[in-house]
């Protein structure tokens, strides 16, 4: 809307704004007026009325004579009401319908007038169905008191209150075009260097060097003068932020660590790349609350607390990413968050204008952590038992049990024993490291599935028949993987020995594999007691045991299963364990098809 069209709404608001508050007076003054004034002469003319009414003999009998009589001098309508509250006579009603009246004692006026002598009143006539004021006096007579009342229709106070705010409506529409006019005539006489300044103001949105410079000295130069100012300083202030708004957002982009922004209100105002990409922050996440973005509970208290502080905090927390997948498979990340209140130099003194917190990505490292600790402890523990057994065996030997050749013979065959268990621990451990650290090199390539299975059932068909199980290769010639053929050696020889050790004397192994979606599925099944479900998602972690004191009596390491998974896995393939048909466990490992390669 324009200053022109502004000014005519402002003349013609106020206009219609004084029209409405004088109408309202008028009507409500000059109404009361002419209200109190009727209610006064119906008053003076209800004690005329009961002045000719005492008179009479038979008032009962004369009452509906008496009041069309009294009704016609009086200019009113005339009721007459006995001790009863019986209307005996009524101006407006026939003599034959007078008992169909309701009994009029109630009526306020009427009680108004037995108790207090006088009563007046205003409604909605049940009778006439119309507006009425009333004015009711007591009669006093022997058979008791009787009430007159008068009842006037006051349609002259309602035509002279139309008849008013007529006038008011004709003033206000005179009034309307003078206030059109004037406005018009202000209008043209501002709109002229308004709109000139306004085009200079859009100008310089785009092009701080242009100027208004308008002459004068009333308030638009000065509104001129100011805006040149403005524009003046605008470009003084683009050009010193423009290379500090460059060096600071490259510094931003750059920066590994995830930094986020709040201002006073708490409301996120800036976040960088690297904070979007660790927690997968997207990009409407600016001015809503970090607690509604990130859901860290511990964040919004370290956020708060350096706000209310005005000092910097550090915490180190875990968050959950806001977008699905963010955090990779660990689904959490933690983090470090460095915070320090952001005081902007005008408002020093006053309160932190926001704080600036900086994460840094600890996930790994508190994996990597884990893990050692994890390790150490599992390692630990696996090697005191041979130690222990290896110790206390030569203790005894050089107690004296050398000179026993048939206990120092078991002697030294429980330190055998248990040094090649800690030879094949320290190898199994070495294995694992340099698979872990990518030190053992696979050279992945086409290999005959049957004929590797075979060949690692071939070399343990001895240690099978010790425990009289009965091992079965169904595995279809001409079943190719592209795989490495040492790894998947020792995937196929740990599967087949754990079957073969951790089932009853006199079980049954299957190996079997098919072709499904361009890999095979090789499985290896026997029909022991199988693997409980809570223990099936951790046996391929290092050192973990379903039963712990039954696998170190057959001389498991316990890492064959962790090594078997990394093996499988730098294959490009996939290892699972669930328990069969049969109860017993079976261990399924996908690896990819050679065949479906060669057809890609």
């Amino acid at each position: 809307m324009g200053i022109r069209s502004k000014l005519i709404a402002f003349a013609v608001g106020i206009a219609v704004l004084a029209a409405v508050v004088f109408d309202g007076y008028v009507v409500q003054t000059l109404g009361a007026e002419l209200e109190e004034h009727t209610e006064d002469d119906l008053a003076a003319r209800t004690a005329l009325v009961a002045a000719a009414v005492a008179g009479a003999g038979d008032l009962a009998a004369e009452a509906p004579a008496l009041a069309a009589a009294l009704s016609e001098r009086a200019g009113a309508r005339v009721t007459l009401i006995d001790p009863g509250g019986v209307v005996r006579g009524d101006s407006s009603v026939p003599p034959e319908r007078l008992d169909d009246l309701d009994v009029h004692g109630s009526r306020r006026e009427v009680a108004d007038a037995r108790h207090l002598g006088v009563g007046r009143g205003e409604r909605v006539s049940k009778t006439t169905r119309m507006r009425m004021l009333y004015a009711a006096r007591r009669l006093d007579r022997p058979e008791g008191p009787w009430v007159v009342r008068l009842a006037f229709e006051p349609v002259a106070i309602d035509r002279s209150l139309s008849a008013a705010h007529a006038r008011v409506v004709e003033g206000t529409l005179l009034a309307l075009a003078l206030a059109i006019s004037a406005a018009l005539v202000g209008a043209r006489a501002l709109s002229g260097r308004l709109v000139y300044l306004t085009g200079v103001a859009r100008a310089m949105r785009g092009d701080l060097s242009r100027r208004a410079r308008v002459q004068g000295r009333d308030e638009i130069a000065a509104l001129g003068s100011a805006l040149d100012d403005l524009a003046e300083s605008l470009e003084r202030s683009r050009r010193e932020l423009g290379g500090e708004g460059e060096r600071f957002g490259a510094v931003l982009e750059s920066m590994r660590e995830g930094v986020l922004v709040t201002d006073e209100r708490g409301d996120i105002t800036l976040i960088n790349p690297a904070l979007s990409q660790l927690l997968g922050v997207r990009g409407d996440a600016v001015g809503r609350p970090p607690l509604e973005v990130l859901r860290s509970a511990g964040l919004h208290e370290l956020l708060e607390e350096v706000a209310r502080s005005r000092a910097a905090a550090m915490r180190e927390i875990e968050i959950a990413p806001a977008s699905p997948g963010a955090a990779g498979p660990a689904g959490r990340r933690v983090v470090v968050v460095n915070a320090a209140p952001l005081t902007l130099p005008a408002e020093e003194g006053r309160g932190a204008a926001g704080v600036v917190a900086v994460f840094f990505d600890v996930t790994e490292l508190r994996r990597i952590e884990g893990l050692q600790r994890n390790f150490i402890a599992n390692a630990s523990h696996e090697l005191r038992t041979p130690v222990a057994s290896i110790r206390a065996s030569s203790e005894t030997l050089l107690d004296g049990a050398l000179d026993d050749p048939a206990a120092a013979r078991d002697f030294v065959e429980v330190i055998d024993r248990n040094a090649t268990r800690l030879h094949r621990l320290v190898n199994d451990l070495l294995d694992l490291s340099r698979i872990e650290g990518r030190e053992r090199a696979l050279s992945p390539g086409t290999l005959d599935l049957a004929e590797q299975a075979e060949a690692t059932v071939a070399l343990l068909r001895e240690r099978a028949r010790e425990k009289r199980t009965t091992v079965e290769v169904e595995v279809a010639p001409g079943t190719l993987v592209a795989a490495d053929a040492r790894a998947l050696d020792q995937v196929l020889t740990n599967l087949v020995d754990n079957a073969i050790h951790h089932t009853p004397d006199g079980s049954r192994v299957a190996v079997r594999a098919r072709a499904s979606d361009g890999c095979v599925v090789l499985e290896v099944e026997d029909d022991g007691p199988g693997i409980p479900a809570a223990h099936q998602a951790r046996v391929f972690e290092r050192f973990y045991r379903v039963d712990a004191g039954r696998s170190r009596a057959a001389g498991g390491t316990g890492l064959g299963l962790s090594i078997a998974k990394h093996l499988v896995e730098a294959m490009q393939g996939d290892i699972t364990v669930v328990n069969g048909a049969a109860g017993g466990a079976l261990f399924r490992v996908t690896l990819p098809s050679a065949t479906a390669g060669a057809e890609g």
